[in-house]
């Protein structure tokens, strides 16, 4: 329950960074779905990034594991992969030395993602329509983690209205919030590992 206050909390306290965080990155995704059909050579670029990205060392660890249809050890490496790299290793920590670098590496991140997955025929829009649930939910994890970078930076540059008495102190409550903000994170990211290793292994 305390766990669940503090998110609250946050978000309560930043409503208007957070709706405006989750209109922009929604925004930029869609976009970039339309726009890359419709460009030449776009959709080829997207999808080449896709393979190299997947095809990376650590990530085809997770991509064998969904060969495997192992759906345990595929559920946990995903969740892995995404709270460490996606996360963690890409948007928080940077954060805490580059003032905002979340928001700019979550906005980046669904311009890869809006290219890799834009539909090119009808019945690829219908697939991509069939999952968007997923893609709505696992970016709202990032999308928390942005604000969290948000969060952080204005904590510490606005110290005084927070009432605290200088940077530092807002830097230590940037911080606490976003600690606030992980167990959701870390719950959106499970709960969409899951349903992407239960439903790969029923449809393959």
């Amino acid at each position: 329950m305390r766990t669940y206050d503090g998110l609250r909390n946050v978000l309560r306290e930043n409503r208007r960074t957070y709706l405006l965080l989750n209109v922009v990155v929604y925004g930029v995704l869609i976009a970039m779905m339309i726009v890359t059909p419709h460009v030449p050579g776009m959709r080829e670029v997207g999808q080449g990034r896709r393979e190299a990205f997947l095809n990376a060392p650590v990530l085809s660890i997770v991509t064998d594991a969904y060969a495997s249809g192992d759906v345990m050890t595929t559920t946990l490496l995903t969740f892995l992969a995404n709270l460490l790299f996606a996360a963690l290793l890409t948007t928080t920590l940077p954060s805490l030395i580059i003032p905002f670098f979340g928001v700019a590496a979550t906005v980046w991140r669904v311009v890869e993602i809006g290219m890799w997955t834009a539909p090119a025929t009808i019945d690829e829009g219908i697939a991509v329509l069939a999952v968007a649930p997923v893609f709505v939910i696992e970016i709202q994890a990032y999308v928390l983690a942005a604000l969290g970078s948000v969060i952080l930076w204005r904590s510490t540059f606005e110290h005084r209205r927070r009432g605290l008495p200088s940077a530092p102190a807002g830097y230590r409550a940037g911080i606490g919030d976003n600690l606030r903000l992980y167990p959701a994170i870390v719950v959106l990211l499970l709960g969409i590992a899951l349903i992407e290793a239960v439903t790969y292994n029923l449809l393959y």
